[in-house]
């Protein structure tokens, strides 16, 4: 997605972060271990670990790109076609935490977010081939896929799900 300005970023970060917790909080706690939200068992809780996840892989990429080093994308032994199976790790990495530790990890995360895009200058976010491990793209192609996309999609998810739950 291309934005106009750090400030056009910025704010449907927080419109679509706003969106997905709003979607979240029409569905009782109770039912965020109930299994099937995504893929064949995945709950509310695990979608919220799945975005924290992600948050976590963009700050790792951008950690090693700024230590001069080529980060390993999208982790360590997976390729970007792999996704599906880098996304089941993740799910089986979080799948007994319990919903009070993952809803901690993603408010500490979306925090974390939102200083560093902060303290972000808006060519570093915006300008493509700004730094090395982006390529030829702009930093916000990834800090974006990561965190206002991805809100927006966890936001469809959640909804779908809603819906065939009142069918």
């Amino acid at each position: 997605m291309k934005y106009a300005s750090k400030a056009d970023f910025v704010d449907r970060m927080h419109r679509e972060h706003t969106r997905f917790l709003g979607t979240a909080a029409k569905i009782p706690e109770h039912r965020y271990d109930k299994p099937g939200v995504w893929g064949k068992d995945w709950t509310v809780k695990d979608l919220f670990a799945h975005l924290t996840a992600w948050e976590g892989l963009f700050f790792g990429w951008h950690e090693a790109g700024l230590r001069g080093q080529t980060p390993a994308m999208p982790a360590d032994g997976y390729k970007w076609n792999q996704t599906p199976q880098l996304n089941e790790a993740i799910w089986r990495a979080h799948e007994a935490d319990p919903w009070h530790e993952v809803r901690n990890a993603f408010d500490r995360s979306f925090e974390r977010v939102c200083v560093f895009v902060d303290d972000l200058d808006e060519r570093d976010l915006l300008e493509p081939g700004r730094f090395e491990w982006t390529g030829k793209h702009p930093m916000v192609s990834y800090f974006g896929a990561n965190t206002a996309s991805h809100y927006a999609s966890a936001t469809k998810i959640l909804q779908r799900w809603i819906r065939a739950q009142s069918d």
